[in-house]
């Protein structure tokens, strides 16, 4: 990589995003508006102006319809989010709860088999196998015994 390319890669990473430099830009706007009402409502009230308290007391009253619609629109969206988890509730006490009890029967199932297994295949198996490498243990060591005494008595 050639030195160009470095420092325009750098550059690439330490400049923001259209989106994020969009916001930056609405939200230094916004301090800046306010900042000049600001200053102006201080100057109306130093100067005793009566256009400034007007169009302040406008101002006043212009933001207190926004919050009362703004007060409509989240009272709107609570019944909505109220009535989205009605129907949440409904839907997983009707769809879900079946599929659970499903489950469960299905491991219950699954319980009753193994037992069963147990019970009739792999206890009489595990009891001739054990049964049959006893009988071979006792030959085994049977002849070993005749073995050694045979081998003892032609020395």
């Amino acid at each position: 990589m050639t030195d160009n390319q470095v420092l325009s890669d750098q550059a690439a990473e330490s400049a923001p995003s259209g989106m994020t430099r969009w916001l930056m830009i609405g939200i230094g706007g916004f301090i800046g508006v306010v900042m000049v009402l600001f200053i102006i409502a201080i100057i109306g009230g130093i100067a005793d102006s009566e256009g400034v308290a007007n169009f302040f007391r406008i101002l006043r009253d212009l933001f207190i319809v926004i919050l009362a619609l703004q007060s409509i629109l989240i009272a709107m969206a609570l019944v909505i989010l109220i009535a989205q988890i009605s129907t949440l509730i409904n839907i997983l006490s009707s769809e879900v709860k079946p599929i659970i009890e499903e489950a469960q029967e299905t491991v219950s199932t699954a319980r009753d088999t193994t037992a069963f297994i147990s019970r009739n295949v792999a206890m009489p198996v595990i009891r001739v196998t054990s049964t049959a490498v006893g009988i071979g243990v006792f030959f085994r060591e049977l002849l070993a015994i005749r073995r050694n005494l045979s081998g003892k008595a032609r020395k």
